[in-house]
């Protein structure tokens, strides 16, 4: 191998590790949120600035979040992907040995046991595949390196800090997703220290690698954040009885029966109680499929605001209901 070649090869190694095992302690805006932290939460800033050295910049995790699939796929291809035999089929084996805490679940918060099943399945596929990377290093790199973002990502950091402290964690190796989310039902930090529940009484509120506690965290997630309302619907379908106008793009339910003909739409079966709901429109390959979303289906977004998502999991919840 000639020298030039040896040059170029170790300006490529050595750039790469420039950029992803930056520094963070060394960095002002870290300097200043570690000062943050220890004034306002006691944390000592030698551990904090151990912690930060250690933490890698990963650019993937910046890639990955500009590319979310909510934002770029048709329903139909995202339903094809989440909504699969194979996910079915975990759903059957977790609800069989989990069936009884799930309807515990149900009965204490309200939400019904295949939404539950379904949110751990279109989430972490019912625990298999829950993050590879640190959660300490996409934090501070969201936190830090992608600005678009940064405000909501530097609370969650602060909360990811503090939640290791009380659960007695070491921040350094807890791994989750891209965004920082953790176990079986991917809650963010705030999320668990807020809605994680020890559900099966054993002392810890353990949502990363214990399902029974996962199951009662998510139902409480619902009921408490997405003030969930048992007994009353998530969507039903719609039908376009003349040209549309466009829809506007919300989860809060907004219309009654009344108003939804001058879209152009007209419900597929009676609408309970005249209940306000909110028009869904799907993009397919080809042409546009419509619901109407309750109350529910705005519950269901306080997990993942996209349309998509929801009706992903209200559609796998549709199938695994048989299996209860």
């Amino acid at each position: 191998m000639n020298l030039k070649k040896v040059v170029i090869i170790f300006s490529l190694i050595f750039s790469s590790f420039q950029v992803i095992y930056a520094d963070y302690s060394s960095r002002e805006d870290v300097g200043d949120f570690i000062k943050y932290m220890s004034k306002k939460h006691d944390f000592e800033a030698s551990y904090l600035e151990s912690i930060f050295a250690n933490a890698l910049l990963q650019e993937r995790v910046i890639r990955i979040m500009d590319r979310q699939p909510e934002g770029t796929m048709t329903w139909s291809r995202y339903k094809e992907i989440m909504v699969t035999e194979s996910r079915i089929a975990g759903g059957k084996e977790f609800i069989s040995s989990h069936k009884e805490d799930l309807k515990r679940a149900e009965s204490i918060y309200g939400v019904p046991a295949e939404i539950i099943a379904s949110i751990i399945g279109i989430e972490t596929r019912y625990g298999r595949i829950k993050g590879n990377i640190r959660v300490i290093d996409s934090l501070s790199t969201l936190a830090f390196d992608y600005p678009r973002r940064s405000k909501f990502f530097k609370i969650q950091l602060e909360e990811f800090l503090l939640l290791s402290k009380e659960e007695q964690f070491n921040p350094e190796e807890i791994k989750g997703s891209i965004a920082g989310a953790m176990g079986y039902g991917q809650f963010m930090p705030d999320s668990y220290r807020d809605y994680a529940v020890d559900f099966d009484q054993d002392g810890v509120r353990d949502i990363l690698n214990n399902p029974v506690d996962a199951i009662g965290s998510v139902a409480n997630f619902l009921n408490k954040k997405g003030k969930w309302k048992p007994n009353t619907p998530i969507a039903i379908k719609a039908k376009v009885i003349n040209q549309n106008e466009s829809l506007k793009s919300s989860f809060k339910p907004y219309m009654t029966t009344i108003e939804l003909g001058k879209l152009g739409l007209e419900a597929s079966e009676t609408v309970p109680g005249n209940l306000k709901f909110v028009p869904i429109s799907l993009e397919l390959g080809e042409g546009y499929e419509y619901w109407l979303g309750f109350d529910n289906y705005n519950s269901l977004s306080r997990y993942n605001r996209s349309k998509l998502y929801v009706m992903a999991v209200y559609e796998l919840s549709n199938v695994l209901s048989q299996y209860l």
